[in-house]
């Protein structure tokens, strides 16, 4: 695929030759399919082991001269033209010059691009909810004071109101314990991603 790229300044590699397989290396039992090709999982190898952290000095020469063909059952390309000064400048480029690039956040006004975009949605939802709030209190209101007009109405009346915030109290049970469970896996999720 690399074969068709032509932007400058690109360093391509690829698993295997156009008329070569790309293996895998293992399966997943419990899943019943593989979870990784040979050449990705030698990749990986390489990162984990040999580039430790971000002031690695190991360039994209010490990466693509630690291919073993054996190991991957095929021939890796890999694509130089496109970069000025080609194979030689490409192969000293330093792998943390990809992997380990910090991008500029904007700021405007004190806050990120983003927050902004998400603090009018919060308005939103929280003026929706307030709206909403204001249906079921009417609706409430509307439910108490409607006149009853026989004894014997009044009584099953009575019966239905009660089982009626019976069922009330239990979907607002059920739907305080879903939005627990929501917003504990949000906690979860961003304790995790912040670790």
């Amino acid at each position: 695929m690399y074969g068709k790229f032509y932007s400058p300044n690109i360093i391509a590699t690829g698993s295997s030759e156009i008329d070569q397989s790309s293996y895998s290396h293992h399966a997943d039992n419990d899943v019943g399919v593989a979870v990784i090709d040979r050449y990705t999982y030698y990749n990986l190898d390489f990162l984990e082991t040999q580039v430790r952290d971000p002031s690695s000095k190991k360039t994209l020469g010490d990466l693509f001269d630690s291919y073993d063909e054996a190991q991957i059952h095929s021939h890796p390309g890999i694509r130089w033209d496109l970069v000025q000064g080609g194979e030689q400048v490409g192969k000293e480029r330093l792998i943390m010059d990809f992997f380990g690039n910090v991008q500029n956040v904007e700021v405007e006004n004190g806050t990120k691009a983003g927050d902004t975009e998400l603090q009018e949605d919060l308005l939103a939802l929280g003026r929706k909810i307030a709206e909403l709030r204001e249906r079921a209190e009417a609706a409430e209101q509307n439910a108490t004071t409607k006149p009853l007009v026989e004894h014997s109405t009044s009584r099953k009346l009575r019966a239905a109101k009660v089982e009626s915030d019976e069922h009330s109290w239990s979907k607002r049970a059920i739907g305080l314990s879903a939005l627990s469970a929501v917003s504990l896996a949000w906690w979860a999720g961003m304790y995790m991603e912040s670790a």
